[in-house]
């Protein structure tokens, strides 16, 4: 009786020490039953044990009280060395198990209640492991503040199948234990619910739900059974309906006692050490290194404590499994003296608590408490502990190639590599491999990166090894990730957003990874970066990734068969069972076992902060590396990198490089001052130190190229300017020679210049006389404008008769010319006319008998018809009105009375001849 109420009434009730409530319980239920005390492992019902209750369990079959350390059982390693299926016997998880297993076994819902670290998980795995898998099957879940209330019912869906109509559950004959962990993630909604705590509730309660279709038909499921864990209120964590844990057996876990930490990993460090074969380590450190863990691990705890903004100093029982799961990684190989050994330890140490810290305070702080402890409980090796850097890896043989290796299998010992300039031509080598194969990236390997790289790749070689990388942007968070992965032997994945890309994507980009870690057993590292969040809802499936190694309701029935079958043969071939859960669990190990996260986040504003606390998973199982701002080495070897292509003065490299670092070093200087009286930020990261190198060099190469160009105008214009000079010496020459010839045609001119003045006197006299000629050609003008009216007048009256004659002359023929020729002596007026045409034909003999002649020539007629007026003279013409036109009976009419037909016709041609001389 008094055990059950301890383990019922007295089951949430906390043993801190400003509350000791379990004390004051346990004294009370010691004074109500009023029975003597005994201190012993062993004691009777007639009695009580001494200490307290909660340290006994009452055996019914035995009939007395035994001590839970009197079931401890001695540790043997796990016969595959995975250090997470490691679990070390202690008072602790004999209880825990023990509680487990009844209230399981009854079909009660059971919760585990208590602080990050205390093992809850842990041992509840543990238990769900050790079940029969041909009655058992095993649904993990982890809550997060972006669980909803489908993701639960989707998952549990997922699990089960149809029985009959409404009836749905696992295969028949088994059971499915639901692990839903941190309970009390979800946020509170609007109305002050939790939305998958009120599915649960009702699930719990009802054995089933609704159908979320659209009959909203109800589903009865049978043969589930929960079993949850959870952290108290706080932080992200929420308060959870009362009613809602009433239906839960509930046990407040308490954290561990030093006793029970020193028992569970001197148990750990004791076999390793048993395999290492060396006395002088074991009796040195085999005893003490446990102890100055601990103590190392309570000063941290201690002295920093998380805050707003250091909310990621979070340091429990997980860390320090971490930093013996790197002690465990040592071989007699390497590790052949104490010395090595402690320097081991303290890489592990700084690696698991010194490089998440964000100040060079607080780094302080944990080297001076390891230096302290080295000192004092290692005298002998403390230098040679102590000596930096501390640099551990297994990358020296990473581009070995098998086939030349012995046994076909590279040997890769997890040992001291000395120091950076040791590390650096390997990975020099190890980028340039990468560089063959995959997209090039430009590295500068300066102390602080081979240090990031030395801590990612560390990671990357541990089982289940995941990592968050926090820096500001360009700090090369992804870089050395993909180089790191190189190193290790894994792929490298990533998501590429595009425009819609949402949760149902990306659950297709997850299946294309998980079917590289199954189906392919490719080693993968998924690169998961702040900018992929396109939606917080991808975090949650992050969260489950890294705390469960699968993502709930991944993949439907059909896919999941495909994948069962695929992993079925190797099972069968290794004897296991090959059950369809058993087949999928297998596959799901397999998975996790592959795969490697690497979250690279910025710590600008307060989205870390929150994701931190909104998904624990992100803190809780990854070992975080915090970049800081690069310091001025760093600063310097990137600024030598980047300019080495650049041609400069070797005198001025040293200072330019020098000047790019105080410029960089003064703006974050100020910047921190900015912040301090202003409360702005500006941020300074590594990408504007990038971006300042690559807009000098830019500039630079403007600058050259705009100097080039004025320099080869310059130069052109100089040898413009000097063949200028040799032809102006040629000019001179030929000046000079000219200048004798101008001397010359100088005098020559000279004496022509006394022509020209006389000519110039005689053109003078001339240039007066022709303007007297101007002065009589003006009068003599207006005379010829005056007989050219009057020849205009004449015109008008001629023209009728040069047509009338043209016409008379025309109808003349052959036979009139005859006629006139005959005549010895013709009438005067004929004889007129006849000399009239002698005249104007020009002829000399002007009388009848030159007439006779003239009209001798057979051609005489044609003649007159082609008569050429414009060849007469004045002469003639004048010759003509003087001589025959004044004569008034000199007419046509008067003619053709006396001459015959023919005559008045030649007359009348002369007349017409005549008039048209009269016209010119």
């Amino acid at each position: 009786f008094l055990f059950c109420c301890v383990w019922s009434i007295g089951a949430l009730l906390v043993q801190r020490p400003e509350a000791k409530e379990r004390s004051r319980f346990d004294a009370f239920m010691k004074q109500l039953a009023a029975m003597g005390t005994i201190d012993a492992d062993r004691v009777s019902a007639s009695q009580l044990p001494s200490r307290s209750l909660y340290e006994y369990c009452f055996d019914v079959a035995d009939g007395c009280w035994r001590s839970w350390r009197s079931y401890v059982t001695e540790y043997v390693p796990p016969a595959s060395g995975q250090f997470s299926k490691i679990l070390v016997s202690t008072a602790d998880t004999v209880r825990t198990s023990w509680l487990l297993k009844t209230v399981v076994g009854s079909g009660y819902p059971c919760l585990l209640v208590g602080e990050s670290g205390t093992s809850k998980s842990v041992t509840i795995g543990n238990f769900l492991a050790g079940l029969d898998p041909a009655n058992n099957i095993t649904l993990n879940m982890n809550f997060s503040s972006r669980t909803s209330s489908w993701d639960v019912q989707r998952a549990i869906e997922d699990s089960v199948e149809k029985r009959t109509k409404d009836t749905y559950g696992p295969p028949m004959g088994k059971r499915l234990l639901l692990f839903v962990d941190d309970l009390n993630m979800p946020r509170v909604d609007t109305y002050g619910t939790q939305q998958p705590i009120a599915l649960l509730k009702m699930f719990v309660e009802r054995k089933g739900f609704y159908d979320r279709g659209k009959e909203l038909g109800w589903k009865n499921i049978k043969d589930v059974q929960m079993v949850s864990a959870m952290g108290p209120p706080g932080g992200a964590r929420n308060l959870v309906d009362p009613r809602f844990i009433s239906l839960f057996a509930a046990f407040e876990i308490q954290p561990p006692t030093n006793e029970n930490l020193r028992t569970i990993y001197q148990a750990i460090l004791g076999k390793h050490l048993a395999r290492l074969n060396n006395s002088d380590i074991t009796q040195m450190v085999g005893e003490s290194i446990t102890d100055i863990t601990l103590e190392l691990y309570n000063a941290v705890l201690e002295q920093l404590p998380p805050t707003p903004s250091r909310f990621h100093y979070v340091f429990n029982l997980r860390d320090l499994s971490r930093v013996y799961e790197g002690l465990l990684r040592s071989s007699p190989d390497v590790i052949q003296g104490p010395a090595d050994f402690v320097r081991l330890w303290r890489n592990e140490v700084l690696r698991v608590f010194h490089d998440r810290l964000i100040s060079a305070e607080d780094k302080q702080v944990v080297h001076a408490k390891i230096a302290e402890l080295v000192q004092r409980r290692y005298a002998i090796v403390s230098e040679k502990a102590l000596a930096d850097p501390v640099l551990f890896g297994d990358f020296r043989n990473a581009l070995a190639d098998p086939d030349t290796a012995a046994g076909g299998v590279v040997l890769r010992l997890y040992e001291d590599l000395g120091k950076y300039s040791d590390i650096q031509p390997i990975f020099q080598a190890a980028l340039a491999s990468y560089n063959e194969k995959r997209k090039p990236m430009q590295l500068v390997f300066f102390d602080d990166a081979l240090e990031h790289l030395t801590r990612i790749q560390r990671t990357l070689r541990l089982p289940l090894g995941h990592c968050l990388l926090v820096g500001v942007g360009g700090s090369g968070k992804q870089s050395l990730a993909r180089l790191a992965a190189y190193t290790a032997g894994c792929g490298v994945f990533e998501i590429t957003l595009t425009r819609g890309y949402d949760e149902v994507a990306f659950r297709d980009d997850l299946k294309k990874l998980y079917a590289m870690l199954g189906a392919e057993d490719k080693k993968m590292v998924f690169l998961f970066t702040d900018s992929h969040v396109a939606d917080e809802g991808f975090l949650e499936l992050i969260n489950n990734m890294l705390t469960s190694g699968m993502v709930p309701a991944l993949y439907d029935d059909s896919e999941k068969e495909g994948l069962i079958s695929n992993i079925r043969q190797e099972l069968t071939a290794k004897g296991l069972p090959d059950s369809k859960d058993a087949c999928w669990s297998a596959y799901v190990e397999k998975c996790r076992g592959n795969l490697h996260v690497v979250l690279a986040m910025s710590p600008v504003g307060e989205a870390l902060r929150t994701r931190c606390r909104n998904f624990p998973g992100l803190v809780n199982n990854t070992v975080i590396d915090w970049f800081e701002p690069w310091p001025e080495q760093a600063l310097s070897s990137v600024a030598s990198a980047f300019l080495e292509s650049e041609e400069l003065p070797n005198t001025l490299r040293p200072a330019l490089v020098e000047h790019m670092v105080l410029v960089h070093q003064s703006v974050r200087q100020f910047s921190a001052q900015f912040a301090e009286e202003l409360r702005r930020h500006n941020y300074v990261t590594p990408k504007n130190y990038l971006d300042f190198i690559t807009n000098y060099k830019r500039s630079l190469g403007a600058q050259r190229k705009e100097i080039s160009e004025t320099s080869g105008r310059l130069s052109n214009g100089l040898a413009k300017l000097v063949q200028a000079s040799a032809e102006v010496d040629q000019l001179q020459k030929e000046l000079s020679q000219a200048k004798v010839v101008v001397e010359a045609a100088t005098q020559e001119c000279n004496k022509l210049l006394e022509v020209i003045s006389v000519n110039t006197a005689d053109a003078e006299t001339k240039q007066k006389s022709a303007q007297e000629k101007e002065a009589a050609l003006q009068v003599e003008s207006v005379q010829i404008a005056k007989d050219k009216q009057e020849a205009e007048q004449a015109l008008s009256e001629a023209i009728p008769a040069l047509e009338e004659a043209a016409a008379a002359l025309n109808d003349l023929k052959k036979d009139d010319i005859t006629e006139i020729r005959s005549f010895a002596k013709p009438h005067v007026l004929v004889q007129r006319v006849c000399e009239c045409v002698v005249i104007l034909k020009n002829l000399k003999d002007v009388s009848w008998t030159g007439a006779k002649s003239m009209m001798t020539d057979p051609r005489f007629l044609k003649s007159l018809v082609e008569f050429d007026k414009d060849s007469l003279t004045d002469k003639q013409v004048k010759k003509v009105k003087s001589d025959y036109m004044k004569d008034p009976s000199f007419t046509y009419d008067n003619v053709r009375t006396i001459s015959t037909a023919g005559a008045g016709e030649h007359s009348r041609a002369t007349q017409g001849v005549m008039a048209d001389m009269t016209i010119v």
